[in-house]
């Protein structure tokens, strides 16, 4: 789940809200089609049954897709925060990724006393050992019994809590532990597939820094790339990147007689291919009825 939106001092970018919990992304992942989600949210989505498509997209996507947006979770945890005992009287300010340190020896934590069951802030956990009516019916009795006097009492109550909050320290660093024991095997599995597809099946052609639909002979580069892969898109092409690419080829070049032709080409293998979506194919179906349409206009 994300982190509310009350814990940051001020006002967050929209574009850094999880669109599955409506909290700022924790633990960002990124899908195929690229949009970002908690990690956390994202996982639970997808294992719900018959479930394999994005929350926001409807695109197609399985766990193996999802990618951790480093730059985000560090821009995340660069944000500044209140205390989560704001209310109790805590007025620290920090980066997020310093909260939990400061959590565990914050003073306006509450703390639930050993003998009553009251909880108290930290600062005040000694006053209120001193005045707990549980407390002191204890040490009555005991002086009754010659036990020991309330500063041994004390004590011993003192170190139970210690323990206590030794136990439940071990108890969150263990969920810490498997959340990120977790990340890393997804990070691995992912690394481990680059390597293979870098070793074997990454299509030599393709060059993610070209900016593909600004020039002519990008037509043909396209057509031949999915051509090549037409019943599946390689994971390493984003979708919207290519369908971007195209929509410029058709908007730059349809209406020049010397490259319609290749553009028809180019629309007519992306409609045909596995690559798009329903919306994205409707509009090549578009774009191929305004180029039989222009044709037809020409030859009469």
């Amino acid at each position: 789940m994300g982190y509310g939106l009350n814990r940051f001092v001020t006002h967050v970018d929209p574009n850094l809200l999880c669109s599955i919990c409506a909290g700022v992304l924790e633990e960002a992942v990124i899908t195929p089609c690229g949009h970002s989600f908690c990690n956390e949210c994202l996982h639970t989505w997808l294992d719900r049954p018959n479930t394999n498509s994005c929350p926001s997209c409807r695109s197609g996507v399985s766990e193996r897709d999802v990618i951790p947006v480093l730059a985000l979770r560090g821009m995340i945890d660069g944000l500044a925060v209140y205390c989560d005992n704001n209310e109790n009287g805590c007025k620290m300010v920090l980066k997020l990724d310093k909260l939990t340190t400061h959590l565990q020896v914050c003073e306006f934590a509450l703390i639930q006393c050993g003998a009553c069951g009251r909880s108290v802030r930290r600062c005040e956990l000694p006053d209120h050992h001193e005045n707990c009516e549980v407390i002191k019916d204890l040490v009555a009795k005991h002086k009754r019994r010659e036990e020991p006097t309330i500063d041994g009492l004390t004590k011993q109550i003192a170190v139970l809590e210690v323990d206590l909050n030794k136990t439940k320290k071990a108890l969150m660093d263990s969920e810490g532990d498997v959340r990120r024991v977790k990340s890393e095997l997804r990070e691995l599995q992912f690394q481990l597939e680059m390597r293979l597809y870098e070793e074997s099946d990454f299509d030599a052609d393709w060059d993610p820094d070209y900016s593909y639909g600004y020039s002519p002979a990008s037509i043909a580069q396209l057509a031949s790339l999915v051509t090549r892969n037409l019943l599946t898109k390689p994971y390493y092409i984003d979708r919207n990147r290519i369908f971007n690419a195209i929509k410029r080829c058709y908007d730059y070049y349809h209406s020049y007689a010397g490259y319609s032709q290749d553009v028809h080409m180019l629309l007519a293998t992306s409609y045909a291919s596995n690559w798009f979506t329903e919306n994205q194919r409707s509009n090549f179906d578009l774009w191929l009825r305004n180029l039989a349409r222009d044709r037809f206009l020409t030859h009469t």
